[in-house]
């Protein structure tokens, strides 16, 4: 089997590309923006040498929110899957992984049962518009040529090899090692669900063999705050962290997810806790 990873070396796309290379039981091809900026003209272009009919491609191409949620970015990412849709309808590769996001359902957006892959989305930022808008144009794309199609839409997902360091896990891990102050707006009890960067790996090498079509929410199902994650870093690091409580700017509002969709498709894959992700993550930048 060939894969292609598009984006390899960003965060999700590098470790996905380095977890598959380790099993050697495919033709791995990397991707990155350096090779084939797909958000330039023409690009898909060059792309498509790279695809063929027989191949999986695994689509992490991106800019990412904490980089700006302006129209600037909103457009480069709109150039970016449009190129991409461009290729695949003149290639069309056997199946797609696409990287989507949580963010299509609303981060502001209160809900009172689990999040679905059936809830209606309701982007509020550029980025989730533009998310949304990937995955509708890539299913039309995808359905007039008979191409399988897997959309995940993962929540925040967490390692450290994350250069953006957004607020959450890693950039938490990276201030209090560093003894730097960590930012916490309110008292931190709003619930989020984040997902190690591992456990992403792992699941998309099993998603590879699937025949499902369709949208996956790629989540454990068990949500945390942030306050849990203050409090397991100064038992990992076994020192007082840093935090400066700002008054909170939005309402307060929490997330949990379904995940039946990826149970039925990966069985009892067992997710990694916060408590050991945080630990594995702060031992392995506390090496380096």
């Amino acid at each position: 089997m060939k894969i292609v990873i598009i984006g390899s070396t960003g965060f999700i796309g590098s470790n996905i590309f380095n977890s598959l290379d380790k099993v050697k039981q495919h033709e791995l091809i990397g991707i990155s923006s350096k090779k084939i900026d797909l958000s330039k003209n023409n690009s898909h272009i060059a792309l498509s040498k790279h695809l063929t009919a027989d191949c999986v491609v695994i689509m992490c191409a991106g800019v990412k929110k904490q980089l700006g949620d302006n129209l600037d970015i909103f457009e480069k990412n709109l150039n970016i899957i449009n190129n991409f849709c461009r290729t695949i309808s003149s290639s069309s590769p056997q199946k797609i992984i696409y990287f989507s996001s949580a963010s299509v359902y609303g981060e502001d957006v209160a809900y009172s049962e689990k999040i679905s892959e059936e809830t209606p989305v309701k982007p509020g930022t550029y980025y989730g518009v533009a998310k949304y808008t990937a995955e509708l144009l890539l299913k039309k794309t995808c359905t007039e040529n008979d191409i399988e199609l897997v959309t995940l839409r993962p929540p925040l997902i967490y390692g450290a090899n994350d250069s953006s360091r957004g607020y959450g896990p890693t950039s938490f891990a990276y201030k209090a090692i560093n003894n730097e102050e960590i930012i916490l707006w309110g008292d931190g009890a709003e619930y989020r669900e984040f997902v190690y960067i591992k456990d992403v790996s792992n699941i998309i090498s099993q998603l590879i063999h699937t025949n499902y079509n369709g949208v996956i929410n790629l989540a454990s199902g068990r949500s945390y705050n942030f306050k849990q994650i203050l409090n397991s870093l100064n038992k990992i690091l076994n020192s007082d962290i840093r935090v400066n409580e700002c008054q909170r700017t939005k309402a307060k509002v929490n997330h949990y997810y379904s995940n039946k969709t990826l149970r039925h498709l990966i069985g009892s894959f067992e997710f990694t806790t916060l408590d050991d992700g945080l630990k594995e993550m702060c031992e392995s930048l506390i090496v380096l």
